[in-house]
């Protein structure tokens, strides 16, 4: 078996970091517009029949899970190359004792949780908007319209 180069190693880390930190900004750039949608075009939502609210319901849940599974993959690649330098690579005297701590000893394990936490809630807010207007508005249409009198 030909042991990995260093330098191989950690180019692929930084690489699957790159591609982490576009999972999440595609995560919220895909949730502002969502909540744009919600927000402020809200009488398009409510002019959607219930099966139209249906499909995008499911259509949001697949993204989610979609977007999430490749988060928790891609935090679990990482913890597993992290885990390989540390096994290859990681005597601490080669190391300044701070990047030893925040790079060599970097663990990604307890991430999945967390993406599974953050989609689940965003998931569940927007669900919550779908089904009930008055979740993400303050008060109805009617006592606004009542007020401008």
């Amino acid at each position: 078996m030909t042991p990995f180069q260093e330098s191989t190693l950690v180019e692929a880390m930084m690489s699957v970091r790159g591609q982490i930190d576009f999972l999440w900004q595609f995560f919220v750039s895909v949730h502002i517009a969502l909540f744009a949608l919600l927000l402020l075009y809200d009488h398009a939502v409510d002019g959607l029949n219930a099966i139209a609210k249906l499909f995008a319901a499911a259509g949001i849940a697949a993204f989610e899970w979609i977007n999430g599974n490749a988060l928790i993959n891609a935090y679990r690649l990482l913890d597993a190359m992290q885990e390989q330098f540390r096994w290859s690579f990681g005597q601490p005297d080669r190391f300044h004792p701070l990047f030893y701590e925040r790079f060599v000893l970097a663990s990604y394990g307890d991430r999945p949780e967390m993406v599974l936490m953050t989609h689940s809630a965003a998931l569940v807010v927007i669900l919550l908007a779908f089904v009930s207007r008055r979740f993400i508005q303050s008060r109805s249409k009617r006592s606004s319209v009542r007020d401008a009198v």
